[in-house]
């Protein structure tokens, strides 16, 4: 039993999912062995990484967009989210990441704009409960991963990404097709889990995540807070030794703040064509074989309630679809 609580997040998957304008991208973690609980796609897990272990993982998602209905002079036609993260256990209950994103966003008439985007770093608090509440502890048994499980993270960018790209007819790029936003951001986010059967696991997350203003070249502009409620399942279908199969189902909600924008008089004001709400359906599938772990994934807007939709062509909600793909490697010191 000890062995498995050792592994229990060798098998580690962190996500991105790209928030409002699909400007950036945000991780989602998740953690899963052989046995035990298992870890969605897209929504994040509560179960820290073991002390002294080291994760490492790359991550890509491809985001074409939908034209608009007649088409119009500069549309954005794809999105390429790119990711490459650490993250190590600290203690059994506190785990720290470091992500590192590369973006493409192309546009019609101006081109492709690559670059990173901003750093991100951020601490993952383990919790459970088990006669009451208390933090994960060094060793788990199967048994005791059925328990409820919490997690609390708190993250913060650093703002490396740059904001003044020029595109191929050089005009510069609007503020969401940058790859950086020039001002950190904060998130918070509480998740939770519980392992329902041997092969069946729920798990839920919220979070919030909030950004600062920004002069792009003369212009103030202010991406609007996002907030996210997902909740998943995840299915074990097949298990053989350091080998795992699973499949996931997820709704990942998405509300989105308006941008806001600085006007003539000085005032920060809310844009028209920005902000709502969105329900994405996500199908998922992923394999582990000890240390390593694949993961691929569809995701679709379900349902969408947006400002001014005719006006957000490229935006959260008016994708064709999202695919992506993981792998991850773990190892302990």
């Amino acid at each position: 039993m000890t062995r498995v609580a050792r592994i229990a997040a060798a098998a580690a998957l962190l996500s991105a999912a790209a928030p409002a304008r699909a400007h950036h991208g945000v991780a989602a973690v998740g953690a899963a062995g052989p046995e035990g609980p298992g870890a969605a796609i897209e929504t994040t897990s509560p179960l820290p990484l073991p002390q002294g272990m080291l994760f490492t993982m790359v991550k890509s998602e491809y985001v074409p967009f939908l034209p608009s209905a007649p088409a119009v002079p500069n549309e954005k036609s794809y999105s390429s989210f790119n990711l490459v993260a650490l993250g190590f256990g600290v203690r059994p209950w506190l785990s720290v990441f470091a992500f590192q994103p590369f973006n493409v966003k192309a546009q019609d008439g101006l081109g492709r704009n690559a670059g990173p985007g901003d750093t991100n770093f951020m601490l993952s608090l383990g919790l459970k409960w088990d006669e009451g509440l208390q933090l994960v502890p060094e060793k788990e048994s199967l048994d005791d991963l059925m328990d409820w499980h919490f997690g609390v993270s708190v993250a913060s960018t650093l703002p490396v990404g740059p904001t003044t790209t020029k595109g191929g007819s050089g005009a510069y790029f609007a503020p969401d097709m940058q790859t950086g936003f020039g001002a950190p951001s904060q998130t918070l986010g509480v998740s939770t889990m519980k392992q329902l059967t041997g092969a069946l696991t729920w798990l839920a997350e919220a979070s919030y995540q909030r950004f600062a203003p920004h002069t792009y070249l003369f212009t103030r502009y202010q991406f609007g807070d996002e907030a996210r409620l997902n909740t998943a399942a995840v299915f074990r279908a097949y298990g053989a030794g350091r080998f795992r199969l699973d499949f996931s189902g997820e709704l990942n909600g998405l509300y989105l703040q308006p941008d806001r924008q600085r006007d003539a008089t000085g005032a920060m004001v809310p844009l028209r064509a920005s902000g709502g709400a969105i329900l994405y359906a996500v199908a998922g599938l992923r394999a582990y074989v000890a240390p390593f772990s694949a993961a691929v994934a569809l995701k679709r807007a379900a349902l969408t309630s947006l400002n001014d939709r005719a006006a957000q062509q490229g935006s959260e909600g008016l994708e064709r679809f999202r695919a992506e793909f993981t792998l991850s490697y773990s190892t302990r010191f």
